[in-house]
């Protein structure tokens, strides 16, 4: 765990929407007579008195306990938790499991173990290292079981060896005690540590910098690149080398570390079945998330925190070591409750233990000693009769220093330095991106579950429910009616404040238009003396108009939100993500409170870039005409500086836009030939319906923008 934290605890004229855009018999119903509001004005004294998004929330805001009704609430929870960790790790996609070519060599002979040096390529040219206990002798027979043991942040890694020190550990003492007890374990490097060389561990964090990291940290994160990743991976193949072991029993799997490499060992453990048996030690906290950048991914804890992810080992037996001299302090009155109540949803109360000690941050001889009963209870083929008393054996009497890796082998001549590994990395994921891109219509649906699943990640937003909306009249309702209405809309859920302007036509609505300017709604409608040419348009032609200030926009720029701290878009969701939730929460606004017929969305200037990657999480088939200001598509740097959302790239950006969206009415205009606009052609002719699309270089005007409305 970072040290520190550790101290601490803690349109234009002439645009018009036309009649053929309704729905003919809807059109006329509407035309007839406007519908009843379905989303009655609320009392002003409920609206937040700010948006609750200002907040900033850190890797130390104390988290509320999870809570569900019913084991079918935890598991659609839990199907949606795995997808978000694999994809903030940028993992999902899966990347190609590629042979491990492991090399196990220089055996150590100990007194009923033996240790031998193990290094495989958990991608091409990237290489896990460790060392690999096993029994000798003895009563015990195999296959036998599996562990694999993620170290934390000792200043010597795998190789820490202090075993009599109360408030410290043995990666070496721990190992020997499992192969003594008839298991085989694998201590494996954090990347960066011992014999990972290839990446510098702590690469990247400057307290100093926007949102604590680097830029060039900022350029792997749009593409899914981080050390999380890197080590969550090679947990993954870890358990792909201890499995294939012919002396171990694949089903019959553990998993255990401390701090770090308790975070390594909750987070595998939520995504991997194969691990049986979990006993993360002293890091399952509600307000200690994990205070190193290996802890850390963008979107990873937006929404979600450790005791959640936690829970997703359930109902697999797991056992949580606590400690008062650290942030795993209230375990016994919050942590373990909250998870061992999801336990008990899933009828498995029985396979979660709890087990508490008065010491500071460690993994010691106690707390090895209760990982010891638990494993001995659950991982045999039978339970050990003597589990419940199993203690630790002394006895390692080797320099660690003898088990590095490469101490007397050269390291891999092919073996990639920082750069290489993310030049791999980014173009293996952009070849994935284009293997997957389908070629027949029937192709699409499989595009869908590769990619939709991250893409969803990389924006953390959807269509909120109608019974989550809420809205009021700023100005108490005076206005209602004339001109320029401000409201404020909110979802429920999360107290956050929308403002927004509408215009209601002088007659009958006959469908609605929300329109989105990257400066807020005064600049898309102007004023009531003086409106946009774009909004008194869209009145004279009975169109009820609205018009939002999405987050930081308008007037709900604020200055008190400061994007700073560590980690922050693990724990936050970038400025961007927040503009296309907003879009998102004025649709369903605009169609749960006043009905209309048809619903269209403008997005103007690089607004039109906010409303492409809301199209594919739009409730319903509305039309889009969106201007994507010359946005350039293929450069990271277009992203970095003009619309950062990490995992974007990774998610497809806006080929999956184009391919998760249906084939809706859609205009793409002001590309200045560098906006990715084949990727819409393309999902459209798979579609069979490319009449519905336009596509302009330039920037369309209203009166063109008008003509192809009445095509669309």
């Amino acid at each position: 765990m970072n040290p520190k934290t550790r101290r601490g605890f803690l349109a234009a004229a002439g645009l018009a929407i036309p009649a053929g855009m309704l729905n003919g018999e809807a059109a006329a119903k509407a035309a007839d007579k406007s519908p009843a509001p379905a989303l009655p004005v609320g009392d002003p004294r409920d609206m937040p008195a700010k948006d609750a998004r200002l907040e900033v929330r850190t890797l130390d805001t104390p988290c509320a306990a999870p809570r569900f009704a019913s084991k079918a609430q935890w598991e659609k929870r839990s199907k949606r938790l795995r997808e978000q960790i694999l994809s903030a790790a940028g993992l999902w996609p899966a990347p190609a499991r590629t042979p491990l070519n492991a090399q196990v060599f220089d055996r150590i002979e100990g007194e009923g173990f033996t240790v031998e040096k193990v290094y495989f390529e958990a991608s091409p040219n990237f290489y896990c290292t460790g060392n690999l206990y096993r029994p000798k002798g003895g009563e015990h027979k195999p296959p036998y079981p599996g562990i694999i043991c993620p170290h934390g942040h000792w200043n010597y890694g795998r190789l820490e060896h202090a075993p009599g020190d109360v408030n410290g550990g043995s990666i070496p003492a721990r190992c020997m005690n499992f192969a003594l007890q008839g298991y085989v374990s694998f201590a494996y490097d954090m990347v960066g540590y011992n014999d990972s060389f290839q990446i510098v561990h702590r690469d990247g964090e400057d307290e100093k910098a926007p949102w604590g990291m680097t830029p060039k940290i900022k350029h792997w994160w749009l593409w899914g690149i981080s050390h999380l990743g890197l080590q969550l991976w090679n947990a993954i193949r870890a358990l792909d080398f201890i499995t294939a072991l012919p002396d171990v029993d694949s089903s019959r799997i553990g998993a255990t570390g401390a701090s770090g490499g308790g975070t390594q060992t909750f987070l595998v453990t939520a995504v991997d079945e194969r691990v049986k048996v979990s006993a993360p030690v002293n890091m399952i906290s509600h307000f200690m998330q994990g205070g190193c950048i290996c802890e850390n991914a963008p979107n990873l804890r937006i929404d979600t925190n450790n005791m959640e992810i936690g829970a997703l080992a359930a109902p697999r037996p797991l056992v949580m070591v606590s400690t008062t001299g650290d942030w795993t302090r209230d375990s016994e009155r919050i942590e373990y409750p909250a998870i061992a109540g999801i336990y008990e949803l899933l009828g498995a109360r029985d396979h979660v233990a709890h087990r508490p000690f008065t010491y500071d941050h460690n993994y010691n001889r106690y707390s090895r000693e209760a990982v010891y009963r638990f494993f001995g209870q659950w991982l045999p083929r039978e339970p050990r009769k003597d589990a419940a008393h199993l203690e630790e054996r002394e006895g390692f009497n080797f320099d660690p220093g003898h088990l590095l890796v490469f101490s007397r082998r050269p390291t891999p001549s092919g073996a990639l330095d920082t750069q290489g590994l993310v030049d791999f990395l980014t173009k293996d994921r952009r070849d994935q991106l284009s293997k997957a891109r389908p070629e027949r219509p029937d192709q699409i649906a499989a595009y869908r579950q590769q990619f939709e699943a991250v893409y969803r990640t990389a924006l953390m937003a959807e269509t909120p429910p109608a019974e989550d909306l809420r809205w009021w009249h700023a100005d108490g309702g005076v206005n209602a009616g004339k001109g320029h209405e401000k409201l404020t809309i909110s979802r429920h859920s999360v107290s956050d404040r929308i403002p927004g302007l509408l215009v209601r036509p002088a007659g009958a609505v006959r469908g609605a238009v929300l329109i989105i300017h990257p400066e807020g709604a005064k600049a898309a409608l102007g004023t009531v003396e003086s409106p946009s040419p774009l909004a008194r348009a869209l009145s004279k032609q009975g169109m009820l108009v609205l018009s939002v200030d999405t987050f930081q926009t308008g007037e709900a720029r604020d200055a008190a939100r400061k994007a700073e701290g560590g980690f922050f878009v693990t724990y936050n969701r970038a400025d961007d993500m927040q503009r296309v939730q907003d879009i998102l929460t004025a649709l369903a606004w605009l169609e749960a409170s006043s009905k209309p017929a048809r619903i269209a969305v403008v997005g103007q200037g690089k607004a039109g870039l906010w409303c492409l990657l809301a199209r594919p999480l739009f409730s319903k088939d509305y039309a889009v005409a969106a201007d994507v200001a010359g946005f350039d598509t293929s450069k990271d740097d277009s992203y970095l500086e003009k619309l950062y959302i990490p995992l974007i790239r990774r998610a497809g950006d806006f080929q999956s836009a184009a391919l998760l969206a249906p084939a809706t009415p859609l205009l793409i205009h002001n590309t200045a030939g560098r906006f990715a606009s084949d990727a819409y052609k393309h999902a459209y002719e798979l579609r069979n319906a490319s009449a519905r699309l336009r596509v302009s270089d330039s920037e369309v005007s209203a009166l063109e923008i008008a003509a192809w409305m009445m095509k669309a």
